[in-house]
């Protein structure tokens, strides 16, 4: 990295990390995953309520937290099952898709009873799955922009640094040509002053920071003249 000089104006003032705002945009995605897991907590509880309104018979629904991947996030997300016995006598379930579900409630004897109520369960438990599913959904789209953004802006940046990094050392040897003449143009300047100048006794002469005085010139007999 270059060295700044000291007195540059603008480049006193160097980049910094946005604190403040890091943290709130950290805050907010913690936030996001605590609302999830509340929410599985009242989805918890339907699954509950399925479980103790229904017989253990083939054909019972519940709601299973199943680790499993769900739009690239690892994890345990609720789903739908319908449990069934093998022909060995294991019990083992199927996974149901939220618009199937409730056309599967079985309606047999040992479940007519609590038919209704078991459809009355998995309705709100379906809505709240559908909005889990959104919610996740909305945070995985913008981790996925995330990640396009950061990669673009990666490329992005190598061919700025690329290019400045090209431009400096013939800005720096513009910068020292400039000096030069300027130098040159005091010079010249300096040349053509009288010989005798004197500040005008009437005007009191201003100092500046570096100790000199600038006053009104009150001869202007140049040399040879």
């Amino acid at each position: 990295m270059p060295t700044w000089p000291d007195k540059s104006g603008s480049m006193r003032y160097r980049p910094e990390q946005l604190t403040s705002d890091q943290e709130q945009l950290q805050s907010n995605i913690g936030t996001c995953y605590s609302e999830l897991l509340r929410l599985d907590e009242v989805i918890e509880r339907y699954a509950y309520a399925l479980e103790i309104i229904q017989p253990s018979a083939p054909g019972k629904m519940a709601i299973r937290f199943l680790k499993r991947p769900w739009g690239g996030v690892d994890g345990r997300h609720p789903q739908i099952v319908q449990w069934y016995r093998s022909r060995n006598g294991r019990w083992l379930y199927n996974r149901l898709k939220t618009n199937e579900v409730l056309r599967k409630v079985k309606g047999y004897p040992v479940f007519a009873p609590v038919k209704d109520d078991v459809k009355t369960i998995l309705r709100e438990a379906i809505a709240m799955i559908d909005h889990r599913e959104a919610l996740l959904a909305a945070i995985n789209n913008f981790k996925r922009q995330l990640g396009s953004m950061f990669a673009r802006n990666n490329t992005y940046m190598a061919e700025k640094l690329d290019q400045i990094q090209e431009w400096l050392p013939a800005l720096r040897d513009r910068r020292e040509e400039l000096l030069v003449l300027w130098r040159e143009s005091v010079e010249a300047a300096e040349e053509g002053l009288p010989e005798d100048a004197v500040a005008n006794p009437r005007k009191k002469p201003r100092v500046d920071p570096t100790g000199g005085t600038r006053g009104v010139v009150h001869e202007t007999r140049r040399r040879g003249s």
